[in-house]
């Protein structure tokens, strides 16, 4: 099962661009929260944390893809130490004004641009895999393989999270994410043989990764997947602290992503045989009906179990969903058309995330974990519904098919 993933790692550059992709990209599963923590630990309602931690990412979602633009077209070593720099210094500015007590109305200001500038890891990884890989099926396994080191970030990050912020100090969490962005940027920008070159003039006159034939649509799926994780997160954390365990909230959050990880690993050294939409539909379908017990979970021994569970759904959904971006955007948007996914999981995670925290302060996790159920059933809904237009996307794409 691993040998597909051995012998891609060995090629030139490939192990040190994923390793150095794997550092930068750990904080996307610490950050958000970090905040919750350190906002509730000082006594600020989940409404408020909630929604500071969503402002980031829609702020995210809003510019990534912009800076993603620039990627393409002026390359990675050139765009990210200025992106880089001016999130680390807003993320700072951001700690500073709740530990000094500032108005409320700036820590949303500050930690939303924090936000906007980190460029997005796993898109600028998955450049590097398409441009340094020529066989679709490479590509593939490539991508999953970044899917389940995903899902070790969503392992390792949520429990180094807690660890710091309650073990440590309330901030601890955002500190070590700012950190960990700049020595994995620090380690990723030097790597040139790997970098794809500048997309050049056909980039500034083409039209928008969003506006390809399929793609709106899995964005929109992407959507609602990231509802699904953001008021999964945000729920287990007032879960956890209900029943009185609130030092299990990173196992707990990591029981789903190892379940989601071993599923990846697992699907990146097969060759399925439906088609990219096809399996996209399964994987969905698969979510919402897991999701389904959620909400009348009584104890933390079965949440987790369940939770692990229900990971096995998530990176088939994400591993899917990317395979088909790659499919429908050209290579010159390659970076851009990622992000707009991945973008549309930051708007989803967001939007879960504010729309649990004010049911989750009235009601109890268990409200919280209602919004999961809708997130998960309206995903489902929409993936069933879009699976023609999908396929006639892809027929619609002048590359050759690929090997599935």
């Amino acid at each position: 099962m691993l040998s597909p993933y051995v012998s891609l790692l060995r090629r030139p550059g490939t192990l040190r661009f994923s390793a150095a992709g794997f550092v930068q990209r750990l904080p996307m599963s610490m950050l958000g929260l970090g905040v919750v923590l350190f906002l509730t630990l000082r006594g600020e309602p989940y409404a408020i944390a909630g929604t500071i931690a969503a402002s980031g990412a829609l702020a995210s979602a809003a510019v990534s893809p912009f800076v993603s633009r620039y990627v393409d077209r002026l390359t990675q070593h050139r765009v990210l130490p200025v992106a880089v720099l001016v999130s680390v210094v807003l993320q700072s500015v951001f700690l500073v004004l709740v530990l000094e007590g500032a108005p409320v109305w700036t820590w949303y200001v500050s930690f939303a641009l924090g936000e906007a500038f980190v460029p997005n890891g796993g898109s600028l990884i998955r450049a590097r895999w398409a441009y340094v890989l020529d066989d679709e099926a490479d590509v593939r396994t490539a991508f999953a393989l970044e899917s389940v080191l995903d899902e070790v970030v969503f392992v390792v990050g949520p429990i180094l999270a807690t660890v710091l912020a309650i073990g440590w100090l309330s901030w601890g969490a955002i500190a070590a994410s700012i950190v960990l962005l700049a020595v994995g940027t620090l380690w990723l920008v030097p790597q040139r043989s790997t970098e794809p070159p500048p997309a050049g003039i056909e980039h500034r006159d083409g039209k928008a990764a969003v506006r390809y034939s399929g793609v709106p649509l899995v964005f929109v799926v992407f959507v609602l997947a990231g509802g699904v994780f953001g008021s999964t997160e945000v729920s287990t954390t007032a879960f956890a602290a209900e029943q009185g365990v609130r030092g299990w909230t990173g196992l707990l959050l990591a029981c789903y992503a190892l379940g989601s990880g071993l599923s990846g690993l697992l699907l990146g050294s097969l060759a399925p045989t439906r088609s990219l939409p096809r399996q996209l539909r399964l994987a969905v379908l698969a979510m919402a009906v897991v999701s389904l017990p959620f909400p009348f979970i009584g104890l933390p021994l079965v949440l987790g179990v369940l939770s692990f569970v229900s990971g096995f759904a998530v990176a088939p959904t994400l591993i899917t969903g990317m395979g088909l971006i790659e499919r429908l955007v050209p290579a010159t948007r390659l970076t851009e058309g990622l992000t707009v996914a991945i973008a549309g999981l930051t708007v989803g995670f967001a939007t879960g995330t504010a729309v649990s925290g004010p049911l989750i302060d009235a009601r109890g996790a268990s409200a919280g974990f209602l919004v999961m159920v809708a997130c998960s059933v309206t995903a489902a809904v929409v993936t069933v519904l879009g699976t023609p237009h999908l396929e006639r996307a892809l027929l619609s794409v002048d590359r050759p098919a690929p090997a599935t």
